[in-house]
């Protein structure tokens, strides 16, 4: 089973087809909280992602603890949450 396809597709959507390789999918030692103070983003387009890697951990194990972590903080939405996520990807 393969899903090259569907990642290509969401790094398109999300437009970050470009972006560097990474060893990790999440950063040493993150520090998240639902009680930032920055400023909140787009919920849908957050909630469209986590779905979306998600789906791709049925084939991706590797990154399940990432998306599953980040995911936590879909009431409270900021750009450090967003970040995490496009690091996964």
């Amino acid at each position: 089973m393969n899903q090259k396809k569907f990642a290509k597709e969401i790094l398109k959507k999300f437009k970050i087809k470009d972006c560097a390789k990474v060893n990790t999918p999440i950063e040493y030692r993150v520090k998240m909280s639902k009680n930032n103070e920055e400023e909140n983003i787009n919920s849908t387009t957050f909630k469209s992602l986590v779905g979306s890697l998600r789906y791709l951990t049925c084939t991706l194990p590797d990154i399940l603890f990432g998306v599953e972590f980040v995911s936590k903080f879909m009431e409270t939405l900021t750009i450090t949450h967003f970040k995490a996520l496009k690091r996964i990807l």
